[in-house]
C-alpha cells in the first residue's frame, strides 16, 4: 500500500512541479510516510487532553514507542493520522460534535482512525468509589447501542488524572497516603467526603493543608479515596499502589486499543492521510492530466482492504454484527486485531513453522469461505465473512 501511495505522490509531484506550494505539500506527504504515526488528542477545553497524552506518552512501553502524541496539534498537524477524541459525557450533543467532518468519499469510507474516550471517568456518578466501574459499563453500552458511536474503533472510559498520578506516584506521596490510611476509618471517613473537608484545618494529624491540597491536585479526591482503600486492602508499597491505580484508571485498555488499531496499522493510516491530502490538492487545483491521477486514487481506495478490516473489527467488537462467541473472536484475530503478522492473525506462536502457518491459513480460508457462501445466513453476516475471507487470502498470498 505504501509503495502505491509513493508512486501516486511522485506522479503528482511531476504534474505540479511548476507550483512551489503544491510541490511542498506533496513532498511533505512523502516525508510523513517515513515518519512515526501522528495521533492527536482532540476534545473541548478542560476535557483532559494534555493529562491523558502525558500519562500515555510517559509510559515506557514498546506498544506505543512508534507514535507521536499531539495533545495540542499545530497547523502542520491539522490532519493527523489518527485521533483520540475526548468527551466528558456520553450525551448526544457531545457525541455528535466528536465526529470529524465528512470529507471526500475515500475519507468517509476509511474513517476508521478514531477512538472515543469518556474522559474524567472518575466523575461519573458524583465520584462514588464505583465510578470507574460504572463509567466502563456506560462506555461499553454506548459503543454497542448508540448509533453516534458507530465508526469509532472503541469507546473507552479513562480517568486521566488518576492515570497520570498513578504513573508518576512518588515515594513521599505513598508515605502520606499510607499515613492517612492508618487513621481509623470511622475517624477519617467524614474528612474525605469533599475537597473542603479534606483540606479543612480540623483534619486529624499534623499534615499541612498545602500538602493535602497537593494530593488532591495530583490525584483528585476520587484518587485519594481509592488509594486509601487500596492501601488498606493490600497495596502496601509504592509500586503495587502505582500499578493498581493505573490498572483501574482504564489507561491500559486505551494503550492496548491504540497499539492494536493504530500502531499495527500505522502504514495504512499514514497512507490514508497522504491520499486525502492528494485528493484535496487535485480538487482544489485541477490540472490537465489530473483526471488520470484521480482515477488511480479511486482504484487505490477501492482496493484498500485494511480499512474494511478495521471497520469490521469495530463492528464485531461493538456488537453490530451477528457474529459472536468463538467465531467472532477468530474473525477479529484473522482481521488483524491482535497483530497483522500471519502468526498473530492465526493465533500461532511468533516463531511458528512456515508450513504450519500456511496449513492453518488454508484451514481458516476454507471455513470462512463456507460461512461466506451459506445461503441460510443473513446477507450482512455473509458480507462480513467475505471480508475475513479476503484477509485469509491475503495472508496465504504471502507464501506464493
Amino acid at each position: 500500500m505504501t509503495q502505491d501511495v509513493r508512486d501516486l505522490l511522485h506522479a503528482a509531484a511531476g504534474l505540479y512541479r511548476d507550483d512551489p506550494r503544491a510541490s511542498a505539500v506533496l513532498h511533505d506527504c512523502l516525508d510523513r510516510l517515513e515518519q512515526p504515526l501522528r495521533v492527536a488528542f482532540a476534545g473541548a477545553p478542560s476535557s483532559g487532553k494534555t493529562t491523558l497524552a502525558a500519562a500515555l506518552g510517559e509510559w515506557p512501553t514498546r506498544a506505543l514507542r512508534d507514535l507521536v502524541l499531539l495533545d495540542d496539534p499545530g497547523p502542520a498537524d491539522d490532519l493527523p493520522d489518527a485521533t483520540v477524541r475526548l468527551v466528558r459525557h456520553l450525551e448526544p450533543d457531545e457525541l455528535a460534535a466528536a465526529h470529524p467532518p465528512g470529507g471526500s468519499a475515500f475519507a468517509r469510507q476509511s474513517a476508521v482512525n478514531s477512538v472515543l474516550v469518556l474522559a474524567r471517568a472518575d466523575e461519573v456518578g458524583a465520584g462514588r468509589i464505583d465510578a470507574l466501574l460504572t463509567a466502563k459499563q456506560l462506555a461499553r453500552r454506548a459503543w454497542r447501542e448508540d448509533p453516534l458511536c458507530t465508526g469509532f474503533l472503541g469507546v473507552i472510559a479513562v480517568a486521566g488524572q488518576l492515570a497520570y498520578g498513578g504513573r508518576s506516584l512518588r515515594d513521599d506521596e505513598f508515605d502520606l497516603l499510607a499515613a492517612f490510611a492508618a487513621v481509623p476509618r470511622e475517624e477519617l471517613e467524614r474528612h474525605v467526603l469533599s475537597v473542603d473537608s479534606f483540606t479543612d484545618p480540623a483534619f486529624p494529624g499534623p499534615i499541612p493543608v498545602e500538602t493535602r491540597r497537593s494530593l488532591v491536585v495530583r490525584f483528585g479526591l476520587f484518587g485519594v479515596r481509592l488509594a486509601l482503600t487500596l492501601i488498606r486492602t493490600g497495596c502496601d508499597d509504592r509500586v503495587k499502589l502505582s500499578a493498581e491505580l493505573v490498572r483501574r484508571s482504564g489507561l491500559g485498555e486505551l494503550r492496548d486499543t491504540l497499539a492494536g488499531c493504530f500502531v499495527a496499522r500505522a502504514e495504512a493510516l499514514k497512507a490514508r492521510t497522504a491520499i486525502i491530502r492528494l485528493e484535496a490538492l487535485l480538487a482544489a487545483q485541477p490540472r490537465p492530466g489530473g483526471d488520470r491521477l484521480v482515477s488511480r486514487v479511486e482504484r487505490f481506495a477501492a482496493a484498500a482492504h485494511d480499512f474494511r478490516e478495521l471497520r469490521l473489527i469495530a463492528d464485531i467488537r461493538g456488537g453490530r454484527t451477528a457474529l459472536s462467541g468463538e467465531p467472532a473472536e477468530e474473525a477479529v484475530r484473522l482481521l488483524g486485531a491482535q497483530g497483522t503478522a500471519p502468526a498473530d492473525r492465526l493465533g500461532l506462536e511468533p516463531d511458528a513453522d512456515p508450513g504450519d502457518i500456511y496449513d492453518a491459513g488454508l484451514d481458516a480460508l476454507r471455513r470462512w469461505r463456507h460461512e461466506a457462501e451459506r445461503p441460510d445466513r443473513p446477507h450482512a453476516e455473509r458480507t462480513a465473512a467475505h471480508v475475513v475471507v479476503r484477509s485469509a487470502e491475503g495472508l496465504l498470498a504471502l507464501f506464493a
